[in-house]
């Protein structure tokens, strides 16, 4: 081998000994910063009007008394906030709320009274406290606040909880929203990642300023984007919203330096709606949510009404700021498995034992529910099935499917397994109802009797630390075979057609993703593109509810910013040679409802009373805000023989309400069944 040719190889073996040397040092930074952050330990440094804590790897800033994070230095930058904002604009709780009857107002939550709870080199927590008292008026909402945060030795991260309270006697108020602001800065945070699937670079807030507004303030179209390649798309935060049960983790990733900054939550218990109730994450700001109640996707049919002065008292939290780096010459997508790896950990590791409030239990004083979940319907199978991977919860005693309109408790949510088995752990003291919904099964499943779980459950021999229910048999709505059905009962629209959108007011980041397509803005215009003049019709039979089912009914764009009310049609066959006497039941799920009444007619269009109407429903306004759910509604329809006749058939399906564009509804699951002694099912 000549010279040069030697010569090469030495650098070639130099080169890769470096980028070796990089990933080694990369690998090796989690390690060595907790490492050093223990031998640092926690240090809580008081000053006139803020307190700084510190444990060598992030550093937090917070007003005092006030309680509001104005600082976070990590790895070289000063403050991962924007400092541009004035200091209570950066890192806060606020409430949006009302007296019944009075305008909306919102409080920031500042705190007036300021405590070291806890303070030594492993851990430091510190509260922030505001009391009420009839002396306040309405000039604040009446909720006694206290906010807590907590520093770790060895954490990447700050965790944040507050216990809010309200005593006896006090006045009634709404409370439509609590939540938790980050706004980061604006000028070194552009990529954001919400889930596998939902990453993108972000445009930027003066984009949205320079942009076109659209039908509601929140879309905006990008007109001359800072960054070109977003030219012509769509930007709205509703793109973004999450179920609950799949919102663990979500943030914004900055390039120089190269740092993640993540709202990890570990638990839904103290999140309102359920596991399908869907909020906000993050979106162009850059802003970063924690979102604990709020009225999104289902309007003021969510119960925060807070009456009778009747006392009320919830931990919400803790949830886990997380900050992580890595080096420039790494893929900085990286940081988004790092925050789902510590998602995990803090999934694992809940509920805390860390917190030092007594309102907050840890493991030894909560309880578990145990038990399987059977499906009895004799027209689908002569035994009772499994209910496999069915949805089973513990919420407020209540109605059947109360738990998805309750704000004020607590909820604890698992997945059965495919055998319907069932394990719900950690459960807060409480009484309770156990709530369920079966894929695949329509309705709602309510166990009547309550149960109560106790406190104290170090005590093995305490019964109401460990409930087993055995078996339970959840009978669904049925009164007769299956003659037709469209859809599938799974509370979402999902599986209808969802057109495409226009190519001029389009997300890229939905484009070639089914899954995500109903997120598109203006879907509900298509639907007058679709059908111009006349209604949808659908066959029995013959239509494929995928290709000829738009995904939600809504009214025709008739010009002029008017709109005319939709009727579609169901045709089907009864073959015999009079139908049946007794009763047809016609069993309709709807997944959305928004400003709209639903009307059925059978077989007289011009019924000047329909046989069945809803009357004025729904405050969800899912189709707007681009979710494929929003609450659900059931109804059992009794259709008397007579209402039918032989061969040809049509149910008229009427949204009669058009003052609004996105005013409809969206269907989960309709089914036509014969009387009980019609025999087997015809499909």
């Amino acid at each position: 081998m000549d010279k040069v040719g030697a010569s090469l190889l030495r650098w070639l073996a130099l080169l890769i000994w470096f980028f070796f040397i990089v990933k080694l040092t990369a690998a090796s930074r989690k390690i060595f910063q907790s490492e050093n952050g223990k031998s640092l330990g926690v240090r809580l440094h008081k000053h006139h009007h803020r307190m700084v804590m510190d444990n060598g790897l992030v550093q937090v800033t917070l007003s005092s008394p006030g309680g509001d994070i104005t600082g976070i230095q990590y790895n070289g930058i000063h403050n991962v906030l924007e400092t541009r904002n004035r200091e209570g604009n950066r890192g806060y709780w606020d409430v949006v709320w009302n007296l019944p009857g009075n305008h909306i107002a919102y409080d920031r939550l500042k705190g007036t009274d300021f405590n070291v709870i806890m303070e030594d080199e492993d851990q430091v927590e510190l509260s922030f406290k505001k009391s009420w008292n009839f002396t306040h008026g309405g000039s604040s909402a009446p909720l006694n606040v206290d906010k807590r945060y907590i520093m770790r030795r060895g954490s990447s991260g700050v965790y944040l909880y507050a216990i809010l309270e309200r005593l006896e006697g006090w006045p009634d108020m709404d409370m439509d929203q609590i939540r938790i602001v980050f706004k980061l800065q604006n000028d070194k945070f552009h990529f954001m990642a919400i889930s596998d699937d939902r990453q993108r670079i972000m445009p930027m807030p003066r984009d949205r300023i320079s942009g076109e507004p659209l039908a509601y303030p929140e879309a905006v179209l990008l007109t001359n984007p800072t960054n070109p390649q977003l030219g012509g798309e769509v930007d709205d935060k509703y793109h973004y919203s999450c179920e609950n049960k799949d919102n663990r983790v979500h943030g914004w990733i900055s390039e120089n330096p190269t740092v993640g900054f993540w709202m990890i939550t570990a638990s839904d218990e103290f999140r309102a709606g359920g596991p399908l109730k869907q909020d906000l994450t993050s979106h162009v700001g850059p802003t970063v949510l924690s979102m604990f109640t709020s009225t999104h996707y289902s309007g003021k049919d969510l119960n925060t009404k807070y009456r009778n002065g009747k006392p009320w008292k919830k931990v919400l939290g803790p949830v886990f700021v997380y900050l992580n780096s890595i080096s420039s010459l790494e893929d900085p997508t990286t940081l988004w498995e790092d925050a789902k790896d510590q998602m995990s950990i803090e999934v694992n590791s809940w509920p805390y034992n860390f917190p030092q409030s007594e309102d907050f239990p840890s493991s030894d004083r909560r309880g578990t529910v145990s038990g399987q979940l059977l499906v009895g319907d004799k027209y689908i199978s002569d035994k009772p099935m499994w209910a496999s991977y069915a949805y089973v919860g513990l919420a407020a005693p209540g109605g059947v499917g109360s738990w998805e309109r309750d704000a004020m408790g607590y909820q604890f949510w698992v997945q059965a397994n495919e055998e319907g088995h069932f394990l719900i752990e950690n459960i807060r003291a409480g009484h309770y109802n156990l709530y369920a919904w079966v894929p695949g099964i329509v309705g709602d499943c309510r166990y009547d009797v309550i149960i109560h779980i106790q406190p104290a459950c170090l005590e093995s021999s305490n019964a109401g630390c460990d409930v087993k229910l055995g078996v339970l048999v959840y009978e669904p709505p049925r009164n007769g075979p299956t003659l037709w059905e469209i859809g599938i009962p799974d509370r979402t629209a999902a599986e209808f057609f969802v057109p495409d959108t226009y190519p001029t007011l389009m997300n890229k980041l939905f484009i070639n993703q089914s899954t995500h397509k109903f997120r598109q803005y203006g879907l509900w215009e298509r639907y007058s593109d679709l059908y111009p003049k006349h209604d949808l019709i659908y066959t029995t039979g013959i239509s494929n509810y995928h290709q000829d089912w738009f995904f939600a009914q809504v009214p025709r764009n008739m010009g002029n910013h008017t709109y005319q009310a939709t009727t579609w049609q169901i045709k089907f066959e009864i073959e015999n040679a009079t139908p049946r006497t007794g009763n047809y039941t016609l069993q309709v799920a709807l997944a959305s409802a928004s400003a709209s009444e639903l009307q059925v007619r059978f077989n007289d269009r011009r019924a000047k009373r329909p046989h069945f109407r809803t009357r004025l429903i729904g405050r969800d306004n899912a189709i707007a805000r681009h979710g494929i759910h929003g609450l659900y509604w059931f109804y059992s329809i009794n259709v008397p023989s007579r209402l039918l006749r032989q061969g040809n058939n049509t149910v008229y399906l009427t949204q009669s309400r058009s003052k609004s564009p996105v005013g409809g509804i969206m269907y989960d699951y309709i089914r036509l069944e014969g009387p009980p002694e019609t025999g087997p099912s015809v499909e």
